[in-house]
């Protein structure tokens, strides 16, 4: 019998800091054991359903619909932090995070949210964009936390990402448009090898850039760097599906004929490795630069 999920005491400060542990416990079987749900983003300033209701330990796809007319937001903050998500995902890309503190979906559009529940209890569910108020909801997380593997916290204050992000973007809101560095690179196959095009980018330290990936390709393609993404103020990664805004992103995935803009601020000068890690195309030429300068 399933036990009812006691009161959230999830702390205010907390992460789930392995949350690829409990993504790599399903990482054969999460098409045969997931569970789908559906939320419907209304114009009427509701979820449908209001409330769900999510088994710990378990993996799910919510399907985020928006039905109407307005863009519309899915947030949770307790419980993105709380659950081990293993990406956002539509038919444009993939975007994986440390754990999402937005998700905006734009007008009849539809995104997925991969995610298992860890903590058991109640969650809130809002739209905090303005003028959306009234829409709020629950998750609720019934079950009892997996005893395997073991939970690791880690504190917001002191998460390996560059922790004067969320103000440094905020800082630069009102002039984005007017100083924002605009560069595209393209990711494909030719002649048997993998590319990004261009293969080394220049962008200067405290100044916003709009980050284009383009998949010109017949295969699915990645843009990571593990220690260029920690240095930067990340505003959000936007699609024609949504919007997806996190701490700290891990990695950016275009489909074929898909596009996924980057947007942010660097802060550190030095050149930083980026990679497409999918395998066996880093070997065919799938790597390249990004060089931060003063």
């Amino acid at each position: 019998m399933t036990k009812h999920a006691a009161p959230a005491v999830f702390a205010e400060d907390a992460f789930l800091d392995n949350a690829s542990d409990y993504i790599d416990a399903f990482k054969d079987t999460w098409d045969a054991e997931k569970t789908t749900v559906k939320v419907e983003l209304r114009d009427d300033m509701s979820f449908s359903p209001k409330n769900l209701t999510l088994e710990a330990g378990k993996p799910y796809e919510i399907e985020l619909a928006n039905s109407g007319k307005l863009k519309h937001e899915f947030t949770a903050s307790k419980f993105f932090r709380s659950a081990a998500v293993r990406k956002v995902e539509n038919d444009s890309s993939e975007v994986k995070a440390q754990f999402f503190t937005e998700v905006e979906v734009k007008a009849g559009k539809t995104v997925k949210l991969f995610v298992v529940p860890v903590t058991p209890g109640s969650f809130d569910t809002r739209c905090e964009l303005k003028g959306h108020e009234q829409m709020v909801g629950t998750i609720t997380v019934t079950g009892t936390k997996p005893a395997a593997p073991a939970e690791v916290l880690g504190s917001v204050k002191t998460g390996a990402w560059l922790q004067t992000g969320t103000k440094l973007v905020e800082a630069a809101a009102d002039t984005w448009d007017a100083k924002v560095t605009k560069v595209q690179i393209e990711a494909g196959e030719e002649g048997g090898k993998m590319f990004f095009k261009p293969k080394n980018l220049v962008l200067k330290v405290g100044v916003p850039a709009q980050i284009m990936l383009v998949n010109s390709g017949k295969t699915k393609h990645e843009y990571t760097s593990a220690k260029f993404f920690p240095t930067m103020a990340l505003r959000k990664a936007e699609d024609a599906f949504g919007e997806y805004k996190s701490p700290l992103l891990k990695e950016a995935e275009v489909k074929v004929g898909g596009k996924l803009e980057l947007f942010v601020i660097p802060t550190k000068v030095g050149k930083f490795d980026i990679v497409c890690e999918i395998a066996g195309h880093k070997k065919l030429g799938m790597f390249g630069t990004i060089t931060v300068t003063k």
